[in-house]
């Protein structure tokens, strides 16, 4: 390879720049066409808003959640957004419901911008090193394997009586018109 193709000038550096899977947020930014730059900011800015306010409606305090929106090109011509979730505040409960999380800022995203597909959006969840992980150790490898205490509780666990049935005088619930 050339200098020139080294560097990405003319056909050598065309062609591997092709070859290759281009990161765009790698780049300096003036090197971005002005059409991508000012399309890439604009998808930055709606899933940072997007974001706080998928937490907001959820409750989750914003500051415990952040993003990092960079673009990866894929192929020749299709550019995506990895969307970097990041955890700044441990809580048990923003693992168990990432999936939701995830699920409705995706929704969101689609509803304020229909015109683009979201759903080819990458998420990517990253851990603070501050974010006060209280475990410090992994568990026994028959952790992952053993029946959640949650699950293996069934929900009636009285035995049927002999007072079930009895009939009080009352009569039976009846589902009214009640507003």
């Amino acid at each position: 390879m050339d200098m020139f193709g080294f560097f990405g000038i003319g056909r050598a550096g065309r062609k591997h720049r092709d070859d290759a899977t281009t990161d765009f947020a790698s780049l300096p930014s003036s090197s971005l066409p002005l059409s991508t730059q000012q399309h890439t900011a604009t998808h930055r800015e709606l899933v940072r808003v997007v974001l706080r306010d998928t937490l907001r409606m959820n409750g989750i305090p914003t500051e415990w959640v952040g993003c990092e929106v960079l673009t990866r090109k894929r192929g020749t011509d299709k550019a995506v957004l990895q969307i970097q979730i990041l955890i700044h505040q441990w809580h048990e409960g923003l693992l168990r419901y990432a999936p939701l999380i995830q699920q409705q800022l995706l929704q969101a995203l689609q509803r304020f911008d229909p015109a683009t597909d979201h759903s080819r959006h990458t998420v990517v969840w990253r851990f603070s090193p501050a974010c006060e992980c209280p475990h410090t150790a992994m568990p026994e490898p028959g952790y992952w394997t053993a029946p959640s205490p949650v699950a293996a509780a069934p929900k009636f666990d009285l035995s049927p009586s002999d007072h079930d049935h009895l009939d009080h005088g009352f009569a039976p619930t009846q589902p009214g018109h009640w507003r």
